[in-house]
């Protein structure tokens, strides 16, 4: 019987552990953005198709204790186009933030391996992006929604890779 019992208990420790392992690492912008990555994605705006574009970025921590994400953006058959991200962490899963190309800050909350944006682009379109960090804790799946008024008129897929840690 204290066999039987020893063996349960070393089972049990064994599954929690295995189920630990496949939990998607917590998303902060350090563990998420730090050093180069690359992404790759479509945007498509209202009636319009569907626009390939590349995403080169290099994130790192700048002296003030603020994350900066530099980015070369690339839509297929257009001239990239450069912009950076500046955020500061408000406590452990609230940011704020500025993006060179939007209007005004930038709001961010982690709950877990995801991160939620919510900025404005110009006038009265807002992005609304949710990113999730993937359990290899490398690759983020990005998933924006810009809308007009509250109505949707876009949307944006993309998927993250991080090449290199600094």
């Amino acid at each position: 019987m204290k066999n039987c019992i020893i063996f349960a208990l070393f089972a049990f420790m064994f599954s929690v552990s295995a189920y630990a392992e496949k939990l998607p690492p917590k998303f902060t912008l350090q563990n998420g953005f730090t050093g180069l990555s690359v992404g790759d994605g479509t945007l498509k705006l209202f009636f319009g198709k569907k626009k390939k574009f590349h995403v080169e970025s290099h994130g790192y921590e700048i002296s003030d204790g603020s994350f900066r994400l530099d980015q070369t953006i690339t839509f297929k058959g257009k001239q990239a186009q450069k912009r950076h991200w500046i955020v500061t962490a408000v406590n452990s899963n609230n940011f704020l933030g500025t993006l060179s190309d939007a209007s005004g800050s930038v709001n961010g909350n982690t709950h877990g391996s995801r991160l939620v944006l919510k900025y404005r682009i110009k006038g009265p379109l807002v992005m609304h992006q949710t990113l999730d960090l993937m359990p290899d804790g490398k690759t983020i799946d990005n998933v924006g929604k810009i809308t007009l008024f509250g109505i949707p008129i876009g949307h944006l897929k993309e998927t993250i890779t991080r090449k290199h840690e600094y």
